[in-house]
């Protein structure tokens, strides 16, 4: 069974609008790699934003792990912890993401809305530090750090979460050779120990490297790519 579905998506912004999406329909299965591409505008983070639960579609249905996700399904918080636990969403703009007093705070705060215990959070802040070479910057405030820093932060919490699914919107955009270099690995990394992997990118090197199903959003509806 596929992990996520949509099935006949539709989305406008406004009733008297063309719609973004127009009977868009996806499957990807557990463990694999998709990537998003498509022109500025051409709705990849609508797209983003329904499979997160912050948008709903007009018409359609979207399924994650077989449950129907919509506003009445998100509206019981049980539902809602549950689910944003298992799917991790990176912003294209992380600041957005950021709002603690240091990038710990940023990195523990997911963990402990889960109600994890302290031995546990701190584990994994450690770990997701590491990861992502932020251990100078740990008690850094995030608004004093660069924009490549604030996607290195902002991702850090959501790995902080250990979702089963990843949606990344522009993952590599404004990182220096040094931290893309980073953040690649650590995405070949994800991607072999089973992950799904879901993101937005105009990197042919990125959909390379992960050896990604490249998947065109046009006109409101995708289409694969060679």
């Amino acid at each position: 069974m596929a992990l996520l579905e949509l099935d006949n998506i539709t989305f406008s912004y406004a009733p008297e609008e063309p719609p973004v999406l127009r009977g868009l329909s996806l499957s990807v299965e557990a463990g694999a790699c998709v990537a998003l591409r498509g022109d500025n505008g051409a709705g990849k983070t609508t797209l983003f934003r329904i499979l997160n639960g912050l948008s709903f579609p007009q018409s359609g249905v979207y399924r994650f792990d077989g449950a129907e996700i919509n506003r009445a399904y998100l509206k019981k918080q049980r539902n809602a912890k549950r689910f944003h636990q298992r799917v991790g969403y990176l912003f294209q703009n992380p600041e957005v993401m950021l709002f603690n007093a240091s990038v710990r705070e940023e990195i523990a705060f997911g963990p402990r809305q889960l109600g994890l215990p302290r031995e546990e959070i701190e584990a994994r802040v450690r770990d997701c530090l590491q990861l992502l070479g932020l251990e100078p910057l740990a008690d850094k405030a995030p608004y004093h750090l660069s924009g490549g820093q604030k996607k290195q932060a902002a991702f850090a919490a959501v790995l902080a979460l250990n979702p089963e699914l990843l949606i990344l919107d522009e993952p590599l955009a404004g990182l220096d050779r040094k931290a893309r270099d980073r953040l690649l690995g650590l995405l070949l990394e994800l991607r072999q120990a089973g992950k799904t992997l879901l993101t937005a990118t105009h990197d042919e090197a990125l959909c390379r490297a992960l050896e990604a199903r490249v998947l065109r959003l046009e006109e409101g509806v995708l289409r694969e790519e060679p």
